[in-house]
């Protein structure tokens, strides 16, 4: 008896610590909120799309003149020379050597005039590649948030099954001891209690087992909030909600209009084909526009003079056509044409994944809730058994094996309806991945 007690008394001090440990609660919102923050998933995804939006600022540029600006200011020195120069006053003199100041300015600008549209495919395609950027990271969104609800409704599931086990460890101790007492005044058996003493040892073992689980399920749950494994973790236990029908044919006509990474995938292949297209482009000659102004003098300039005398300026057209390029625009266009069959291959298969991964989830949801049903009705009847054969065991009736099998029926049962429950809050997040609607608790 002292060993029952002791374990007895454990789990009672360990009940009595519960509440004061784990004191913060995050409801499901305020997880996917941390577990959105936390990943570097996202981050990731969110510096691409980043820099994907600076490619198409760069790609604007390409419409607008570029602006140089130069200016130099500086003292020379000449040495002798054994030449001979005119001074001012028209003398030959051999000079000894000279310094003076020196100071220029330069102004150089240049715009392309026509290339074919080279320009615009530019645009197009940094547009096209910062749009997959945007719904790639949406999705990656979306991915973390179903993780995230299936981790959460994973440490529920277990804290769950950890309460029914405890509590039919409870009864089993109950029994055992009921039957230990009938034991020693001899009308029980001894097999009686042996087989009690057996069942209560069992679910012993089946505590520990679902111990582990839970604390695994509380661990990676902390790994994705990125909380530290020490902290105290409560989470919102509650599994309401209204089951409601599905139908496969308009999930997926949502899901080729809305999934994100499919549409990220249209956008890949809208790049790529302006990327041939500007391929393509390299084959014709350009025409660019050409501004030049340049300044020099001695003396430091005032009032607006390097605008008035030693001054120089041009303004050109030029064409540059590169009539032979060692086959370098043939093979651009070639790999272009190789990555827009790859990028419509990309969105084929996916859209094909993207189909079968709806109908699986759809199929989980289904059974899900059909289980819900049966479930409910197996633990009320579970419940009328094991009452039934509790009674008939204390009346000389039935046996401890009846009781037994009946208790581990019980148990058995709401552990199926608590799985049920966490299997159909799970394929629900699944599927409002899998077809682009937000994911979320509701």
């Amino acid at each position: 008896m002292s060993f029952r007690r002791a374990i007895v008394a454990q789990m009672l001090i360990l009940c009595a610590l519960a509440p004061a440990v784990r004191a913060e609660q995050y409801d499901l919102e305020q997880a996917l909120a941390l577990a959105l923050d936390a990943s570097t998933n996202v981050g990731i995804s969110s510096e691409r799309l980043k820099s994907a939006r600076g490619d198409v600022l760069r790609s604007y540029g390409g419409l607008m003149p570029n602006l140089n600006m130069g200016m130099w200011a500086g003292h020379s020195w000449a040495g002798p020379t054994t030449g001979i120069v005119v001074d001012d006053q028209g003398r030959p003199i051999q000079p000894s050597g000279f310094d003076y100041e020196q100071y220029s300015f330069s102004l150089q600008s240049q715009f392309s005039l026509f290339n074919w549209g080279a320009n615009y495919n530019t645009i197009g395609q940094a547009k096209g590649n910062a749009g997959a950027a945007a719904y790639d990271l949406e999705y990656t969104r979306d991915l973390i948030r179903a993780v995230t609800i299936r981790e959460y409704y994973e440490l529920v599931r277990q804290r769950k099954l950890e309460q029914v086990q405890v509590e039919n460890l409870e009864a089993k101790r109950r029994n055992l001891e009921q039957i230990e007492a009938f034991y020693k005044i001899g009308s029980r058996t001894k097999a009686d209690y042996l087989q009690a003493r057996v069942d209560y040892s069992n679910s012993q073992l089946q505590l520990m087992n679902v111990s582990n689980a839970e604390a695994i399920a509380e661990a990676r749950l902390k790994s994705r909030l990125n909380i530290p494994q020490d902290a105290p973790l409560e989470v919102d236990e509650s599994l309401e909600f209204t089951a409601t029908d599905v139908d496969l044919n308009s999930e997926v006509d949502y899901m080729f209009e809305h999934r994100s990474d499919l549409l990220a995938s249209r956008q890949r292949i809208d790049a790529t084909r302006a990327g041939l297209s500007l391929s393509e482009k390299a084959r014709y000659p350009a025409f660019t526009g050409s501004f030049n102004y340049g300044w020099n003098d001695r003396t430091f300039p005032g009032g607006g003079e390097m605008f008035k005398q030693n001054y120089v300026w041009s303004a050109g057209v030029f064409l540059d056509w590169n009539i032979f390029d060692r086959f370098q625009t043939k093979a651009n266009i070639q790999n272009a044409k190789a990555q827009q069959r790859i990028a419509e291959y990309d969105l084929q298969q996916a859209k094909i994944d993207a189909v079968l991964d709806v109908r699986q989830i759809t199929l989980n949801l289904e059974q899900a809730k059909e289980r819900l049903g049966l479930a409910e009705e197996t633990v009320a009847a579970a419940e009328e058994n094991l009452r039934l054969a509790e009674e008939r065991y204390r009346v000389g009736a039935g046996t401890v094996l009846e009781t037994i099998e009946a208790s581990a029926s019980l148990t058995q049962a709401q552990a199926s309806l608590i799985d049920a429950r966490v299997d159909y809050l799970v394929n629900r997040a699944d599927l409002q991945r899998a077809t682009g609607r937000p994911v979320s608790s509701r």
